[in-house]
């Protein structure tokens, strides 16, 4: 007893420590409030350990001693760390700096490893954080930007989830703890083509959160099952892969997509009843070129649309190609292809249509306005301001 003592004084020393810093190790001077007897050897000496090792994450395993299988969660979780600070290093090798606005919208879904960690998110893209796991009831991940909770959503549904939606008080709940204020319905699995019972949910949820948002992600052929909710939901993520960019039925040939499969599934889109500014282009990392992006960026700056989505952006699965860096995802300026057809020579700097390619031949969407630039190029920027004006790239 007098030995859990000293240990547990000096657990508690750097657990002060570990507050400061936001570390794991602040919780386990908690492992000294039970009763002598709860603790055993191993977990004595791993508390000891985690004393002399300070703020690290040896503390925590102090905790997990006590547990007959804490040898193998410990060495999953090593495993684990060392996969995101791997992670971690190649986020920041690929760190963008680009400093304008982002035009578009550009989003994330993030969580576990194996897809992304919300932490390798970069900044000012939207974090669709979710459980991602067979069953719907199962809690969501935590989003990291958690400052930026409007730019948050929590994904529910996905190919091969099973069961019911969780009740708006479930939804409300999670959106306090997990700073996500927004909603994204992946219409698969049990709620394949479920834009009702999602709408039910989303507008229960907008009773006690009327600034929520809603997002229908969907395959990109339930385009006529999604018109007659196009005025209650935000955003439609059209689907437009498979396990790869062009696996399937899906193509994107080069050098011009438009002779594709991929570019006549998008068009229905384009001729429907669903507004441009509500579509969002969900992509997959797998089998995404460079010359691929530089398309859907000139598709989002021609028709108005509200951006793009990335699956498996770090993931296990990953294989974003070198050339593809995040300043030529987000500005639409900088080509990720070199030799792209799909090159923009002038963007607008500043205005409601910052960012847009400003060229004779392009069009901007300024508030849901379509605005040709050969009419003038201060209309299509956004206005005669001084600092509103086209500008090469």
């Amino acid at each position: 007893m007098l030995r859990l003592a000293l240990l547990c004084i000096v657990a508690a020393a750097v657990a002060a420590v570990a507050a400061d810093q936001n570390t794991a190790a602040a919780s386990d001077v908690d492992a000294c409030k039970g009763e002598p007897g709860e603790l055993g050897e191993s977990a004595l000496v791993q508390l000891g350990t985690a004393a002399q090792k300070g703020i690290g994450g040896a503390a925590t395993e102090a905790i997990e001693a006590s547990n007959s299988t804490s040898n193998e969660k410990s060495s999953d979780e090593s495993t684990s760390s060392r996969r995101r600070r791997s992670r971690r290093r190649r986020s920041r090798r690929r760190a963008g700096t680009y400093t304008g606005t982002i035009p578009y919208k550009v989003q994330v879904y993030c969580g576990l490893s194996w897809l992304t960690l919300c932490s390798d998110v970069p900044k000012n893209w939207e974090q669709h954080t979710g459980a991602f796991d067979p069953s719907m009831s199962t809690e969501p991940q935590t989003a990291s930007n958690r400052r930026r909770s409007t730019m948050n959503y929590i994904t529910l549904g996905g190919d091969g989830v099973t069961g019911d939606l969780p009740t708006s008080k479930t939804i409300t709940t999670w959106m306090s703890s997990l700073k996500a204020d927004n909603l994204d319905f992946d219409l698969e699995g049990s709620i394949k083509n479920g834009f009702s019972s999602s709408y039910t949910l989303l507008s229960a949820v907008q009773g006690s959160s009327s600034s929520t948002k809603g997002q229908a992600t969907c395959l990109v052929s339930q385009y006529e099952n999604a018109v007659p909710y196009k005025d209650d939901f935000d955003y439609f993520g059209i689907m437009i892969h498979g396990s790869s960019m062009t696996s399937g039925s899906y193509t994107i040939p080069s050098p011009d997509p438009t002779t594709g499969t991929t570019w006549t599934d998008i068009q229905k889109w384009l001729d429907s009843e669903v507004p441009n500014e509500k579509i969002v282009l969900s992509l997959t990392t797998v089998g995404l070129e460079a010359y691929m992006v530089d398309w859907f960026k000139s598709l989002i700056a021609e028709y108005g649309l509200a951006g793009m989505s990335f699956w498996y952006w770090q993931g296990d699965d990953n294989q974003l190609d070198s050339s593809i860096s995040i300043d030529c995802i987000q500005d639409q300026g900088t080509q990720c292809d070199s030799s792209s057809s799909f090159k923009c020579s002038q963007v607008c700097n500043g205005g409601d249509a910052d960012g847009y390619c400003c060229d004779s031949d392009s069009i901007t969407y300024i508030k849901g306005t379509a605005y040709k630039c050969s009419d003038g190029l201060e209309a299509c920027c956004g206005g005669a301001d001084s600092t509103t004006y086209c500008q090469k790239v």
